[in-house]
């Protein structure tokens, strides 16, 4: 009797053990929704946990942005109005429309799945430098520009 007890309970502890080491992952929206309400709070360590290095880079950056700001300035409450995913595999865009106390306004998230947890990558920029945009203008374009620049004065 004392020999079925023992195996009983060391087969409970194997069956502990192992649910405690199966974690579910979390769904990339999911994921999106924690990553924000961290950013929203400004804990951008709890976030970087959410975020390719890539991510990581910008969020350090993000930090010191708002190290300058007062608090009440810099936290937020942002509400997801609309989702939408695109993409297939390990690398979904997502569309949303996301309300905080200040204004409606659109933003694109990317998560990629890396070892099998959904991680928010580094914002895709639209934006480009201006010294990059002139030197990818064709040189009779740019003198163009310049001599309507010149008529214009």
């Amino acid at each position: 009797m004392k020999q079925i007890a023992k195996y009983s309970a060391a087969a409970l502890l194997l069956a502990l053990a192992w649910m405690s080491c199966k974690q579910e992952t979390a769904s990339p929206e999911e994921v999106l929704r924690q990553y924000q309400s961290h950013i929203d709070k400004n804990e951008f360590e709890a976030a970087a946990k959410l975020s390719t290095p890539a991510n990581q880079l910008w969020l350090d950056e993000l930090a010191k942005i708002i190290a300058g700001e007062k608090e009440e300035d810099s936290v937020l409450n942002t509400k997801f109005l609309n989702i939408t995913s695109e993409g297939s595999g390990d690398t979904l865009q997502f569309n949303c429309m996301l309300q905080d106390q200040f204004e409606v306004y659109s933003a694109a998230y990317r998560l990629v799945r890396i070892n099998g947890q959904w991680l928010v990558d580094a914002p895709q920029e639209d934006a480009f430098i201006e010294h990059d945009f002139i030197d990818n203008i064709p040189d009779s374009l740019l003198e163009e520009m310049l001599e309507d620049e010149a008529v214009e004065k």
